[in-house]
């Protein structure tokens, strides 16, 4: 890198300081006003011309000799000038012309260059250090410029630069040559159709990323802007100043440009980048230039346009070329090189001849200039403004291009040749057994002459996680006619006693076949039930005849796990004969599993079985839902009918609801018949507008803090309900829409709320949109009561009688958020909850518990009724000053929450911290039995709410959903310790 940035350096002072001031003194001096715009027009139609050809070179050419040669070049080139100069003064036409061209390729070409050799991380680091040092670079050549100009003579300023290129060309020798692909060829038929190719690719990659479009366009306005702002400061200084004191101009303002460039530079890369990334730097750049283009179309004069110039010099070297190597980054090397080049190289001079035509154009009405300069730097402004989405987007698919899946093995390509069978072969000799596991799990990728002989070495490995990966690997392979597949699982199952390995082999052999099956029925003894399900697997898919009976005796056998093996079994073997087997191996919790998955397994025939169990309510809910779960796995039309019956069932629709939409989602289900879903419609629509009256009735005579919660919990269960209905209407109509429909109306902004109600509207052709649309208006509104007795009748008595809710409300939440609000805390209570575990006569009623608990910051995401069931499990404990709670070693087994007065948290001598009211503490007790790693004092009498750890494991068991709760909050916790850990 040192090399890169000391190369760049000597390159940049000699290309930004002295050249430019020789190159600008020597021309202005000899030529009139009206050639000004025609040199710059040629010298940048010529520069795309070269770049063109360039960009056909650069395909083909090695990075390092290339920059090398460019960089020679133009020393040369430097030195020629000066001989012709000598000779003839108006040799400072060609001049201009050559060196503009040159120079602009040379360090297109570096950018790019360096580009290609850092990633995105680097680039940001190395980038800002780079700029830095041309910033130095352009300060000290810049300040040496007017004495040297002013004794030597500007035309003598190019032995400098001369020199200053050829201390460049070791350093640049001394950077390490970036990896490239070779160019296809392979589609060209002759070497100048391929040199064709290769010089307009940068359009075509151009015209094809919205990215680079942008990049482009916003270029070319901020490059004629800024030609514009210098064609006008070379006519002012051409009228006013002679040769070697515009050449001495232009190195002070390469000083004051490189003075600003390194500021500006240090801030980008300490504040701007970082915190505002790079789209706030292009719309910077925009803006700035902007502001510079109107200072000089109000003010005019030499001091301004100084200044612009200077500005746009700055913003170019410190702003623009970051912003395009860093926004490129997302982009394969091959693409950015040639865009790069086509961007500075084509686009940037054609951009300069379009700013001296219109100079040309308007040289003898020189008022309207800067006119045309605010035009340009408005088109600036307005493509840059879209830039961050076009980036994000980039980057977004770069991701998606490079990710690969390695959770399925299809998804896994392995290109074999030679040098893959190497590296896998290398691999499997690793001294990681995770190395060797996983380079094992790729044999089956292989074709069957490369894998086989390979897995059955492998099958001998010391290590039998290798064994049985192997193994494994062996089944999914196609051994060819002769190979004796068979012959050796079976040797190896007679030699094999790691039961996970004898699994695996047997499972190999009921996919291969070939093995005799008296090699296999001694492990139906096994004492591994996993080896047992094995064989019997395998038996049944040879063919063996005593496959039935011994499925049956398991199943009549008095072991659970025995049966368990049977359950499985069936599932893997497809028997659907013994479905109604199945049904009734339910009754056992330890069986159920497995039976319910073996159910699953057997698709359409285990249907009716399922759909009965389903309504045995003497099973568990939790389990029903796992049924409901298993069901929208069977892809079966008869599935689909009973997961919509569901729908109107208030315990188990939303788990069938939530099964359907996930398959429509996934396209896995077709749109369904509306039509059998009015009821459950009508009725979600009745729900959801009584809980939002209700809602608004308590919250416009809320008295305190718990009324407020009890309104809002009720408007989140009206959420709910307006989320279920468009989660129905999905199953009909088109889900993506729906889904944008319910993040609009669920928003605070009222115009995506009308704008979505419109879309709800149209979208629902052919039922009854206006009056759903009404009701959802309603809802959504929720401050009319009014609007929402017209909808529905009894929310007006319910104004004067607001227990006339609980008459129709099923749902035991709502109801005991209602209860509790009308006093009749006696009422409430937790469904599920066994007399014996409520208290009799409770100190703390059911609903304010949970709001302590939700002031905890370990429940403070939980959904009420999730936290009810919680609640309703806890104790109310008083402790007096003093007492000690736990103390630090003690195994931990409860949860605590202050209710009142003040817990003191302490480590031996010292106090970690005090809490109090709706704080929290020792709720890591509710998952492990680490011991307590503090004291817990009672600094006053205190009363406190704790739940034990028996109970919480028995609130997960009735419903998991808790556990995703848990889930929630841990990971959020670990999100801010890393985060905080990364601000550390």
């Amino acid at each position: 890198m040192f090399a890169v940035m000391a190369g760049f350096l000597f390159l940049n002072t000699a290309n930004t300081t002295l050249l430019s001031a020789v190159k600008n003194g020597l021309f202005l001096s000899a030529y009139t006003p009206q050639l000004i715009p025609h040199a710059v027009i040629a010298a940048a139609l010529l520069t795309a011309f070269v770049a063109v050809i360039f960009t056909g070179v650069l395909s083909g050419m090695r990075r390092r000799p290339l920059a090398i040669g460019l960089a020679a070049v133009l020393a040369i080139s430097i030195l020629a000038c000066r001989a012709f100069f000598a000779m003839d003064p108006s040799a400072s036409f060609g001049i201009y012309l050559w060196i503009s061209a040159v120079q602009v390729l040379l360090l297109t070409h570096a950018w790019g260059y360096t580009g290609s050799m850092l990633t995105g991380r680097q680039a940001k680091r190395i980038l800002p250090l780079i700029g830095v040092g041309a910033s130095l670079g352009a300060l000290v050549g810049g300040s040496a410029v007017a004495p040297v100009a002013i004794r030597l003579g500007t035309a003598n300023l190019l032995w400098i630069s001369a020199g200053l290129l050829l201390v460049a060309l070791p350093l640049l020798w001394l950077v390490e040559e970036p990896g490239r692909k070779p160019e296809d060829t392979s589609g060209d038929s002759s070497i100048l159709a391929g040199f064709a190719r290769r010089s307009v690719r940068g359009f075509g990659e151009i015209l094809g990323s919205d990215l680079l479009r942008l990049l482009a366009l916003g270029l070319m306005a901020l490059t004629m802007t800024g030609t514009l702002i210098d064609l006008q400061l070379k006519f002012l200084l051409q009228d006013t100043f002679g040769r070697d004191d515009i050449a001495a101009i232009y190195g002070l303002m390469s000083a004051g440009v490189g003075a600003g460039t390194l500021l500006l530079q240090l801030w980008a890369s300490r504040v701007l980048f970082p915190r505002f990334g790079v789209s706030f730097a292009a719309m910077l750049h925009a803006g700035l230039l902007f502001l510079a283009a109107g200072g000089t179309a109000v003010l005019g004069g030499l001091a301004v346009l100084v200044v612009a110039q200077a500005l746009d010099d700055i913003l170019q070297f410190s702003l623009q070329k970051p912003v395009e190597q860093v926004s490129l980054l997302p982009f394969p090397s091959r693409v950015k090189s040639v865009a790069m080049t086509t961007l500075g190289g084509v686009l940037r001079p054609l951009s300069k001849a379009a700013g001296g035509g219109i100079a040309l154009a308007l040289v003898e009405q020189q008022r309207l200039l800067p006119v045309a300069t605010v035009a340009s730097a408005s088109l600036a402004v307005a493509a840059y403004s879209s830039h961050r989405g076009r980036y994000m987007r980039a980057l977004e698919d770069a991701l998606s291009r490079h990710a690969v899946d390695l959770s399925e093995q299809e998804h896994v390509p392995l290109v074999v040749d030679r040098s893959t069978l190497s590296i896998l072969d290398r691999a499997l000799r690793d001294d990681d057994p995770t190395v060797v596991v996983f380079a094992t799990s790729l044999l089956n990728q292989l074709a069957p002459e490369d894998g086989l002989p390979r897995l059955v070495k492998l099958l001998e490995h010391p290590l039998p996680e290798v064994r049985a990966e192997a193994a494994a690997a062996f089944g999914r392979l196609d051994p060819p006619p002769g190979f004796g597949a068979g012959v050796t699982l079976g040797r190896r199952l007679t030699d094999e006693s790691e039961p996970v390995v004898v699994a695996a082999l047997l499972e190999s052999a009921g996919r291969l076949g070939g093995v005799d099956p008296r090699t296999i029925e001694p492990f139906l003894g096994h004492a591994d039930h996993d080896v047992r399900r094995g064989a019997l697997v395998a038996l049944g898919r040879l063919g063996w005849p005593e496959t039935e009976t011994q499925i049956q005796e398991l199943l009549r056998s008095e072991s659970s796990r025995n049966r368990v093996v049977a359950c499985r079994s069936i599932g893997e073997l497809g028997s659907t004969g013994f479905v109604d087997a199945l049904s009734r191996q339910m009754d056992e919790a330890e069986v159920r599993p497995a039976a319910l998955d073996a159910l699953a397994a057997l698709g359409k025939d285990a249907v009716p079985s399922l759909a009965d169990i389903l309504v045995r309510r003497e099973l568990p809910l939790s389990l029903r839902r796992t049924v409901v779960t298993a069901l929208a796995s069977v892809e079966a039309e008869e599935a689909r009918e009973v997961l919509i019956e569901l729908l109107r069932e208030p315990a188990l629709g939303p788990a069938a609801l939530h099964s359907l939409s996930r398959m429509r989602a996934a396209g896995s289900m077709g749109p369904v018949d509306l039509e059998p879903l009015r009821p459950v419609l009508h009725e979600e629509e009745r729900r959801a507008l009584r809980l939002t009256a209700v809602s608004t009735l308590i919250r416009r005579r809320a008295e305190g803090p718990s009324d407020s919660f009890i309104a809002s919990e009720l408007e989140g269960l009206a959420a709910r309900s307006l989320e279920r209905i468009l989660k129905i209407l999905a199953l009909s109509y088109d889900p993506g829409r729906l889904r944008a429909v319910t993040d609009a109306l669920l928003s605070d902004n009222p115009m995506r709320r009308s704008n979505a109600l419109e879309l709800l509207e149209g979208t629902l052709a052919g039922y009854d949109a206006g009056g759903l649309v009404r009701c959802i208006d309603a809802m959504v509104d929720g401050t009319s009561l009014d609007r929402l007795s017209e909808l529905l009748p009894a929310v007006q008595a319910m104004r004067t009688d607001l227990a006339r809710f609980l008459r129709d409300e099923t749902d035991w939440w709502s109801k005991a958020l209602v209860l509790h609000y009308l006093g009749r805390h006696h009422e409430v209570t937790a469904p599920g909850l066994p007399k014996d575990e409520s208290e009799e006569a409770p100190m703390i009623p059911l609903i304010e518990k949970v709001m302590i608990l939700k002031g905890s910051e370990f429940f403070r995401s939980f959904p009420g009724s999730e936290l009810a069931g919680i609640a309703a499990r806890t104790r109310v404990v008083h402790v007096e000053e003093g007492e000690v709670i736990f103390e630090q070693g003690e195994e931990g087994d409860a949860f605590c929450v202050v209710v009142r007065g003040t817990i003191r948290i302490s480590r031996a001598s010292t106090t970690l911290a005090t809490l109090g009211p709706r704080e929290g503490f020792g709720e890591m007790a509710l998952l492990d039995r680490e011991p307590r790693s503090a004291t817990a004092t009672a600094e006053s009498d205190a009363t406190l709410l704790t739940l034990n750890r028996d109970a919480f494991d028995r609130v997960i068991e009735q419903n998991p959903t808790v556990a995703r709760g848990v889930y929630r909050v841990l990971t959020e916790r670990l999100r801010n310790t890393l985060a905080q850990v990364a601000a550390d």
